[in-house]
């Protein structure tokens, strides 16, 4: 009796195990070979698995010249490879095995997507920068139609329709909600994301990016390196991220892009942080003010010239509202809707999920409902569209 209840048990974990090996197989992304290849690296060779797995927190370093070298297996192909940094990206070349240049990194991108000119079975890349670089993710992409998934970022060089401006990373989802796919994506806005806290975090840069990818999001964002510490109290953030220096930031995103509609953060903070606040009454300042003002921050001024957004909403703000429904199914989604699309940007945020915020358009902190603080082109009348009066 007992040596079939052991064959049970046996059996049990047997199909556990497959189970949670067809799952782990389902988890990852598809056209990602990065576990079909193998992969060694000039130095620090303990670390390599900091690079081949799913977390921003770790990472593998290398010295200006260091090589990483990836070959495939089973004849497959690869026709790229996603690099995530842990620090500032880096100049990176990718070879194929008898030398020859098949691509270079942009330098420019925490996820940076490499295309290579053809597919190779293996390849190398080489730390061509003059600092040593620090990688968190490798993603080795196959040969074929290019996924969804790979991050192949545009910078907006050209004027934005719209600005986001959010202060944390999560913010601009958990408040926001459908925002960005429904602006981004669905309607082919030109929308600019500004982030006031983030550049110092390696984790929740990364993080950001993905989130923004899946809701549709194409510009790369600025991300800004105020600290994100010391909201005790409205001073307290004052004294932390400097006297002013937040309407400066702000002032100088409005200038560089030009955006038409500025939608920003409650301005008693959503649920009374300190660091939302600061961030709103800068913003308020910002576009009723100071940013049409050529004598305020001349330096920018003379840079990008001034310029005079026309429209300012406020997340939750009472007056002369707009009640978006973010459940409607959307093409570019795959019938998605933008709150389900919102919703999957921001499980992105692995390091957030263990809050106690969630994407929600119920409730006090209804991510469906912004109020028009400010307009140089009228009040809104029909109430449903951020671009009303704007031709």
């Amino acid at each position: 009796m007992k040596s079939i209840r052991r064959f049970v048990i046996a059996a049990l974990a047997v199909l556990l195990l497959l189970s949670g090996s067809a799952a782990s197989a389902a988890e990852k992304e598809p056209g990602d070979m990065t576990s079909r290849c193998s992969i060694t690296v000039s130095e620090n060779k303990n670390s390599l698995k900091n690079m081949t797995g799913s977390n921003y927190a770790s990472f593998w370093q290398g010295k200006p010249g260091s090589v990483i070298t990836v070959k495939t297996k089973g004849g497959d192909a690869a026709q790229g490879v996603c690099v995530s940094f842990h620090s500032a990206p880096a100049a990176l070349t990718a070879r194929d095995l008898d030398g020859n240049v098949i691509g270079r990194g942009s330098a420019r991108f925490e996820n940076d997507y490499i295309a290579f000119d053809r597919p190779v079975q293996g390849f190398t890349l080489t730390n061509a920068d003059e600092n040593t670089v620090e990688i968190s993710k490798l993603q080795v992409v196959q040969a074929g139609e290019l996924p969804s998934w790979v991050q192949t970022w545009d910078i907006l060089e050209e004027k934005a329709d719209m600005m986001l401006i959010s202060t944390h990373p999560d913010d601009e989802l958990l408040w926001f909600g459908g925002m960005l796919p429904t602006y981004s994506r669905a309607l082919g806005k030109k929308v600019m994301v500004v982030y006031m806290v983030g550049g110092n975090n390696p984790k929740r840069k990364n993080e950001l990016l993905d989130g923004l990818w899946t809701c549709g999001v194409r510009y790369y964002p600025e991300i800004g390196c105020f600290p994100d510490m010391g909201a005790s109290s409205h001073d307290s953030v004052i004294r932390n991220w400097g006297e002013g220096e937040a309407e400066k930031r702000i002032v100088e995103m409005l200038r560089k892009y030009r955006p038409d509609v500025v939608v920003t953060q409650d301005i008693h903070g959503e649920y009374g942080h300190f660091h939302h606040i600061v961030t709103v009454e800068a913003a308020i300042q910002a576009v009723t003010a100071l940013s049409a003002d050529e004598t305020y921050a001349p330096e920018t001024a003379a840079l990008y010239g001034a310029w005079a957004p026309r429209k300012l909403y406020l997340h939750l703000y009472p007056e002369n509202q707009i009640i978006f429904d973010w459940r409607q199914p959307q093409d570019c989604f795959d019938g998605k809707t933008s709150l389900q699309v919102a919703k999957d940007a921001f499980k992105k945020h692995v390091s957030q999920q263990k809050g106690r915020y969630t994407v929600s358009d119920a409730g006090k902190l209804n991510c469906s409902v912004f109020g028009l603080y400010y307009s140089s082109v009228g009040p809104d009348t029909l109430h449903k569209d951020l671009f009303e009066n704007i031709q």
